[in-house]
């Protein structure tokens, strides 16, 4: 009864799908995609590569190996995701391409999502799914528990165009799909982010966005990014704190609990453990996870004495 009850929570979580029989890779070697296929992918140890030309259903990384591993890789230079890319335990590098979430009447697909892992962004098109409910978000940096520890991911963002789905933005508010959700840890020098970001900085993660005249005043983050792309978006938060240096050369987004402004955190959400997720995925070929909360990342950094708050702000949705 329990595991049915489960399954049943995991089908409201992850937008159906076409039937497709996931691909296993498993013997460590790389693995490369340059041409149409309506198949799913699973890399479990090795390396995927998305090549220019490819055209697949869903691609997902799950680490086998002991935790901390970097076994399992997803690389995208060119090609089409058509219903998203997840890494749960992995690397992935993008520099190219397209990924697109799910549409669902009740939750969007993310384009791309990360949980127990790290993501380099440097280019593509990364859009997330319709809904007549949540719309789905172009990128998604997940934060929580895994088997009882705490889990922050990590993305860094230097280029690409990110654009949430058409529907609510749901928890966070807003009217639209985010094209950055950011709960782990997040460093953004370069890309353009076309629908609102959301930042909720309760499960230890920091968001940093570098770059030259950044300002963030009346929830809009404005300015120039490092790698020359203008910035001007809505930001919807929880429990974060928005701190610009003087210089405005970065804009921070943290959790202060000792803010009188800040609300108490929450204990995270617990996920499900990693290797049930990975085989119910399998087994009902169902190849993405949709999180409302989760990211991981790289250990949580304090703020140096030389900055100020020139701008400091609660972050509350």
């Amino acid at each position: 009864m329990r595991m049915t009850r489960f399954v049943a929570l995991i089908s409201l979580l992850f937008p159906p799908m076409a039937a497709a029989n996931p691909i296993f890779i498993g013997d460590g070697a790389p693995h490369g995609v340059n041409s149409p296929t309506n198949d799913t992918y699973q890399v479990q140890n090795g390396t995927l590569n998305i090549l220019p030309g490819a055209d697949v259903l869903y691609v997902g990384a799950f680490w086998q190996g002991s935790p901390g591993g970097n076994g399992a890789s997803i690389v995208m230079s060119g090609g089409k995701v058509e219903q998203g890319v997840s890494v749960d335990r992995g690397n992935l590098d993008i520099s190219g391409g397209s990924s697109r979430g799910a549409d669902n009447s009740a939750y969007g697909g993310d384009a791309v999502r990360v949980f127990q892992g790290t993501a380099r962004i440097t280019g593509g098109t990364f859009v997330g799914g319709d809904s007549g409910g949540q719309a789905g978000s172009a990128v998604v940096g997940s934060a929580g528990t895994a088997n009882g520890t705490p889990v922050v991911s990590a993305l860094q963002i230097s280029g690409g165009t990110f654009l949430g789905g058409t529907g609510s933005g749901g928890y966070y508010g807003g009217g639209t799909g985010y094209s950055l959700l950011s709960i782990g840890n997040a460093t953004i020098t370069g890309g353009h982010f076309l629908s609102p970001i959301a930042i909720n900085a309760a499960y230890g993660g920091v968001t940093d966005g570098l770059g030259s005249g950044l300002s963030f005043n009346n929830q809009i983050l404005s300015g120039i990014l490092q790698n020359g792309d203008p910035i001007r978006v809505q930001v919807y938060g929880n429990f974060a704190n928005a701190l610009v240096n003087d210089s405005g050369t970065e804009v921070r987004f943290f959790n202060d609990p000792s803010s009188p402004s800040m609300p108490t955190i929450p204990s995270p959400i617990p996920e499900p453990t990693s290797a049930l997720i990975f085989g119910l995925l399998a087994t009902l070929a169902l190849a993405r996870r949709r999180p409302r909360r989760g990211a991981e990342s790289s250990p949580t950094f304090g703020l140096p004495n030389a900055w100020h708050s020139r701008v400091k702000t609660s972050l509350k949705s």
